[in-house]
């Protein structure tokens, strides 16, 4: 992940908590911590940080916050633990309607000062594989119900906040296109398990070899201590107390195959699997556009009156992995 990236999650995630952290140059940041945040943040009043390793080098009173720094997998585990969703509308002027954007010039027909918010929806996903070891990726996926499109990138989606605001501008409707959050969420989270899919089956066969090869060696141990049980219980019968020496030697017997039972079972555990995908959160992106909104369009479709050769062009599936 860039360290812009980390910088905008971290900063985001102390602006929900109530902190405000100031950057006092040189990569240095410092940041007052409320009473009901100091435990989070291991105690601290008041953190030093950076995001700079080689600043962090040379200040080692620094709490590094870089890529596999511990508290920057914190705040991450906090904030997939609350995901949420949140809606930003761009600023600036109106664009082309998107469905229109690749047409030639002569085919637009636009209606002079109509305007309006077409929706986008980003989901930043945390994808963890468990097993014996960890490892962690980020994923942002943007999904443009417009032009039926998903674009995945590795890392958190990055947005320009002097290009957003919190609030619509007044009288500019937002167009309700009906393709609601959870149904573009559930392509969003087919598209990343067709992207993570070839590092999960190799992590799953790579498991599988590594559990083989331990248990090829336990089952060898294991095998050991049995024959020298067994070659003692043949010369038992030269002992005075032969039969209380036999259950003796049977019992260690099942207990060492009770035990191996058990060590299987561990390290089937120790190397199975496990892909948790979890939401962080959900960005809905309201964007100023030139023309009907295509709800508008749609009903004019099913009331049977034809629409402007600019609006009827037809509608592209294409999904685009960058990873």
């Amino acid at each position: 992940m860039a360290a812009n990236k980390i910088q905008e999650l971290v900063t985001s995630f102390m602006q929900m908590v109530g902190i405000t952290a100031t950057h006092e140059g040189n990569g240095i940041w410092r940041a007052r911590i409320p009473a009901a945040e100091r435990a989070f943040f291991n105690g601290f009043e008041e953190l030093s940080f950076t995001f700079d390793r080689a600043v962090a080098e040379k200040h080692r009173d620094l709490e590094l916050i870089a890529e596999g720094s511990y508290l920057l997998k914190k705040i991450v585990e906090r904030l997939v633990g609350i995901p949420k969703v949140s809606r930003l509308f761009k600023m600036g002027p109106p664009e082309l309607p998107s469905t229109e954007a690749s047409r030639p010039a002569e085919l637009r027909l636009i209606t002079p000062g109509k305007a309006y918010y077409r929706q986008q929806v980003v989901f930043n996903f945390k994808v963890a594989f468990l097993a014996d070891d960890r490892r962690e990726r980020l994923f942002s996926v943007l999904a443009d119900p417009a032009r039926h499109e998903l674009y995945l990138n590795e890392g958190l989606g990055g947005l320009d906040p002097t290009q957003f605001r919190e609030d619509p501008e007044p009288g500019l409707p937002i167009d309700e296109s009906g393709a609601d959050l959870l149904r573009l969420y559930l392509q969003a989270c087919r598209q990343l398990e067709t992207i993570i899919g070839p590092e999960v089956a190799e992590r799953r066969a790579r498991n599988q070899q590594r559990f083989q090869a331990e248990f090829e060696r336990y089952r060898e141990f294991l095998e050991e201590q049995k024959r020298e049980l067994l070659k003692k219980k043949e010369n038992v019968c030269f002992h005075l107390y032969f039969f209380q020496k036999e259950e003796e030697i049977d019992k260690m017997i099942r207990d060492l195959e009770a035990e191996h039972e058990r060590k299987v079972a561990e390290l089937e555990e120790k190397y199975r699997l496990k892909v948790e995908v979890s939401l962080i959160n959900a960005i809905v992106l309201c964007i100023p556009t030139v023309g009907a909104p295509a709800a508008q369009a749609r009903k004019k479709t099913r009331e049977g009156v034809p629409l402007p050769l600019a609006m009827m062009g037809p509608a592209r599936q294409e999904v685009r992995p960058a990873v």
